[in-house]
């Protein structure tokens, strides 16, 4: 499955996107204001010359000019250069024609006038492709004289100007486009940083009550995520109240249940007798699987707490403590080797239960030893507690682990106990989602395996 793409990349790709789109119209449409002017001024050029053209055929002084057709710039003079003009009279037969210098005797290719041309003697503008196949920008119009004559004006000019002039804008026009768009892409990736810092603070103070560090989300929130950090508090509350109530409910029944059991116990014991005998038998096994199932319900109720944890030095620590007091006699060592910053992600006393049945057990078939030892183990996503119990004992064989982990089995009878302890850990360790295994230590004895969810 593909990975979920977290909000701020999505903010922050969408207005990097819309970003690009928006420069590259606003540099597309200034390209084209940048044209239009270029294009405005070379024709303003061509309205000079062509000006100064009409003048001269319009004047009526002609005689008095050496030149009258000399415009006054060389390249009109240079074979080829790319500027011309030429003039054509549109009356008579054959029509007296003009040209520049720089025409060579050749002639600007013939464009279709208006039909409002002769009339109105607007200038008309044009690209076209000139005698050396050199791409042109022309401007004409009709001139008419005082006695009554018409003639068609035109200059035209090299076109490549106007494109190196455009080529000249578009390097810095990107540039700084470029520096714009980088510009933008910062400034929108601090305004995400920014704007989504209150949701990275709720999501700390979450993760805080989901590790245990904290009881409720504390902190200030904007107006628009502060409702949400209440509405967390009030179901970290509800949920604090719902266990509670399920601890007492189990409570009460636990002594209701408790009571009359050892009421019929005792009674029996008081009557000897076969059916007495049964009665106080079947009233202890009652009571042994109250209590087993009494404990599954508190160990459930428990699980399902959020925001608990519990630090696993300290508590291995004092079991060592207890049991080697209770081994001072048979001499059997307890060592520990567990690193301090280690955190289970449940409560204490569900912790201490399952230790602690786990190195009772050792205890009950060690030799001489039980080493008591945890690391950390899984991912940043499931991290999780390993810790090995192990003892220097007879171990037990494989084909008979899994019975051992059954309620209420008992493997030998000469050993003190009701069979409960190793069940009671592999449920616990299910219910917190982890799992307890059996197997060879290398001390000779048997290793217990108890992996449990860490923070």
């Amino acid at each position: 499955m593909a990975r979920p793409v977290t909000l701020s990349t999505r903010l922050s790709v969408s207005a990097a996107v819309l970003s690009l789109v928006v420069l590259l119209a606003a540099g597309v449409i200034l390209s084209q204001i940048h044209r239009r002017a270029t294009e405005r001024a070379f024709d303003d050029r061509l309205n000079i010359y062509l000006q100064a053209l009409a003048n001269a055929i319009a004047s009526p002084d002609e005689s008095d000019r050496k030149d009258p057709f000399a415009l006054g710039d060389p390249r009109f003079e240079m074979p080829m250069s790319g500027w011309y003009w030429q003039v054509d009279e549109l009356v008579g037969d054959p029509a007296e024609i003009r040209t520049s210098g720089s025409l060579f005797g050749m002639r600007l290719p013939m464009l279709p006038l208006p039909p409002t041309a002769r009339l109105d003697q607007s200038i008309v503008k044009a690209y076209l492709t000139g005698p050396d196949d050199r791409r042109l920008r022309e401007a004409q119009r009709v001139v008419q004289t005082s006695e009554g004559q018409y003639f068609r004006v035109r200059v035209a000019g090299d076109a490549d100007e106007i494109e190196a002039s455009i080529a000249s804008f578009r390097v810095p026009l990107v540039v700084t486009l470029l520096l714009l768009g980088g510009l933008l892409v910062a400034t929108t990736g601090f305004q995400v940083a920014f704007g989504l810092r209150p949701l990275k603070n709720l999501s700390r103070a979450v993760a805080d009550v989901r590790r245990g560090t904290a009881d409720r989300i504390g902190g200030d929130y904007p107006p628009d995520l502060a409702p949400l950090a209440g509405e967390l508090n009030l179901l970290l509350e509800a949920n604090r109240e719902i266990l509670d109530r399920a601890r007492t409910q189990v409570g009460n029944l636990a002594h209701a249940l408790k009571t009359p059991l050892s009421v019929i116990a005792n009674e029996a014991a008081a009557e000897p007798g076969p059916l007495a005998d049964k009665v106080q038998e079947q009233a202890l096994v009652m009571r042994d699987q109250v209590n087993w199932y009494l404990e599954r319900a508190r160990a459930a109720a428990r699980a399902g707490a959020v925001g608990v944890s519990t630090e696993l030095e300290p508590v291995a620590a004092g079991l060592q403590r207890v049991f080697a007091k209770l081994w001072a006699r048979t001499g059997i060592a307890f060592d520990l080797d567990v690193p301090a910053g280690l955190r289970f992600r449940g409560e204490k006393q569900d912790l201490e239960e399952m230790l602690g049945n786990l190195v009772d057990n050792a205890g009950k078939w060690a030799a001489s030893r039980v080493i008591v030892s945890a690391r950390a183990t899984g991912d940043a996503k499931t991290p999780t507690i390993e810790i090995l119990v192990e003892d220097d004992g007879p171990g037990l064989p494989e084909e008979r682990r899994a019975e051992a982990l059954g309620r209420g089995a008992r493997l030998d009878e000469s050993r003190p106990g009701q069979g409960l302890g190793l069940s009671i850990v592999a449920d616990l360790a299910r219910l917190h989602r982890g799992e307890l295994g059996l197997e060879t230590s290398e001390l000779g004895g048997l290793r217990a395996r108890l992996r449990l969810p860490a923070v």
